[in-house]
């Protein structure tokens, strides 16, 4: 079969233009049944390593057999993401996320801008060597008293975004990067940092103190260049990155209108009370679905190689489940005074509001924009 970076390769461009919904260009037309099959089985001879997982999902880097029928390095460049049976958690099933990634987040969102995936089947032997492998890390990790286990049935190969000797990476999550529709209008908090500061509140009373302020979403569209530049440098701290890496960075972001995209589909889809009034709704969901997604940058070490962005964790939201979840959250976030910083005790966020609110009353900025917007 053909190596799964060419795979990568065209799953990436665009979708060709007029094409909608189920008639569209699927990954089931680049590969083929025979290919999902042969990929399967391969993944049955592979060993893997546990990097990361979350509630619903865990994530492994697959390290090939050494079986002379399959080339060096197959997998380079490939994760393996598999869902957990948990206890309390109703995902939607690997195939419902396949459909509503093709029909809704590639449409509307622009295929070229999501993380390419193919579904594929794990047998018991992978699911058990999964388990295995996810054990031992989790133990190595001091966790205890986890009961999720891998199941076979299901999973998906996804091109890994993580850095490589020749590429920097960052992940984030953009998060809402528009104003909540339902916040009040004299907030001088985002709802990002409305649900910041009343997690970081929640930490302080448990004991923890180090907590590190939130970056504010809002930054990342703002008018002020000196705006944006401080938002991606504060998501950019460490000294391997520079101020040229920031400056591509922000280059990137603005030439690919991934960011104004997302914003825009954010609001679209959530118009008015719709989280209480139409909490069913398709775009509704595609809303909530996109203020949750990752976004995974790369910036090639060489200057004039493409920076390229791409969303992941694009999953269909279980709006049943998450209902009350969100109402319970939204009432929070506006009956005990987030939304305008008036909690007990106050915790200090940078929130891209307060700051306009600072700079149209003539008043101080928050210190962590200060130094960005004196140079």
């Amino acid at each position: 079969m053909k190596p799964l970076k060419d795979i990568w390769s065209e799953l990436s461009q665009p979708l060709p233009a007029g094409l909608l919904g189920a008639e569209h260009n699927r990954p089931s037309t680049i590969v083929s049944k025979k290919e999902v099959y042969e990929l399967s089985y391969i993944l049955q001879m592979s060993e893997f390593t546990h990097l990361a997982e979350g509630r619903a999902n865990a994530v492994f880097r697959i390290r090939e057999p050494k079986d002379p029928s399959v080339p060096a390095g197959f997998f380079r460049g490939t994760l393996l993401r598999v869902p957990k049976d948990t206890p309390d958690v109703v995902p939607c099933d690997y195939e419902s996320l396949r459909d509503f990634r093709e029909d809704f987040v590639d449409v509307h969102v622009g295929r070229q801008h999501v993380v390419p995936q193919i579904l594929v089947r794990i047998t018991q032997v992978v699911a058990t060597a999964l388990n295995a492998r996810r054990d031992y890390a989790l133990r190595a990790k001091g966790v205890k008293g986890d009961t999720s286990i891998i199941l076979p049935g299901y999973a998906m190969l996804v091109e890994d975004m993580g850095p490589t000797p020749d590429c920097k990476a960052l992940e984030f999550k953009p998060k809402w990067l528009a104003q909540s529709p339902m916040a009040p209008s004299d907030a001088t908090r985002c709802r990002t940092c409305a649900r910041e500061a009343l997690r970081v509140g929640k930490l302080r009373k448990k004991g923890f103190r180090a907590i590190p302020t939130p970056v504010c979403p809002l930054g990342l569209l703002h008018a002020d260049h000196a705006v944006v530049m401080s938002t991606i440098e504060r998501l950019t701290p460490s000294p391997t990155w520079t101020d040229q890496d920031r400056k591509r960075l922000a280059k990137a972001f603005r030439d690919s209108g991934v960011l104004e995209r997302l914003r825009d589909l954010q609001e679209e889809g959530d118009s008015g009370d719709a989280l209480f009034t139409r909490p069913f709704d398709a775009r509704f969901g595609l809303s909530m679905t996109l203020r949750d997604c990752s976004c995974f940058v790369r910036v090639p070490i060489d200057p004039d190689a493409p920076v390229t962005i791409k969303l992941a964790d694009v999953d269909k939201k279980n709006w049943r489940q998450k209902q009350s979840y969100w109402q319970r959250r939204h009432n929070d976030l506006v009956d005990d005074g987030w939304y305008h910083g008036t909690e007990k005790p106050p915790v200090e966020t940078a929130c891209v509001l307060r700051l306009d609110y600072c700079l149209e009353r003539g008043l101080e900025v928050p210190s962590v924009f200060r130094e960005r917007l004196e140079r």
